[in-house]
């Protein structure tokens, strides 16, 4: 069953509750075992989330929105900052990269040198 919560597209499957579109947050109403699905990866989030069954039946929707909300923006946050961290360690790494041939040039001049 889909539907939206306010601007967020919702889709109930059996035990699963799929939140947004990318990020998208995955809820195992059964096992707790929720993971945000971003550009081709799985993300645990590792918060229990706990919506009652009369927010899934749409009785109250603007707790179940309110609750939505709250819950997918924590999964963004947590999407954008390991994006931000992959960004870092790969301008970090390119960093290293650059530097090891003019160590190995260095070796290689003081080598020479000691002959």
């Amino acid at each position: 069953m889909k539907w939206r919560a306010g601007e967020y597209n919702v889709e109930l499957d059996g035990e699963k509750l799929y939140i947004g579109d990318s990020p998208k947050l995955i809820i195992n109403l059964k096992t707790q075992k929720n993971f945000i699905r971003y550009e081709e990866e799985n993300i645990p989030y590792k918060k229990e989330i706990r919506i009652s069954p009369d927010l899934l039946q749409r009785k109250r929707p603007e707790v179940f929105q309110t609750a939505v909300k709250y819950y997918y923006q924590q999964a963004c946050e947590i999407a954008e900052g390991i994006q931000v961290a992959r960004e870092y360690g790969n301008k970090a790494n390119r960093t290293i990269t650059v530097k090891e041939p003019i160590r190995e040039n260095k070796l290689m001049r003081q080598m020479e040198q000691e002959k």
